[in-house]
């Protein structure tokens, strides 16, 4: 468990550094500092692009990940 709970913070952790790396200045003040990866953090969370990160947010990505295993699981012909 503790193997899959660090992997998936590795995970997240690149995933900011990527939205970072891509638009380091995400709030447009002229300097790269914390806020700016605090904001690619919400960016990446906030999965249903409402402005907040709540429980909506989460539903929205279990319904994701339910169509990707159904698309996986189609029959080849």
């Amino acid at each position: 468990m503790n193997t899959l709970l660090g992997l998936l913070l590795v995970a997240f952790a690149a995933w900011v550094a990527w939205k970072v790396f891509k638009k380091p200045d995400a709030n447009d003040d002229g300097v790269v500092d914390h806020k700016d990866v605090l904001h690619a953090a919400k960016d990446s969370l906030d999965v249903n692009k409402d402005g907040k990160v709540d429980l909506a947010d989460v539903k929205a990505a279990g319904e994701k990940a339910v169509e990707k295993v159904k698309k996986g699981r189609k029959k080849k012909v």
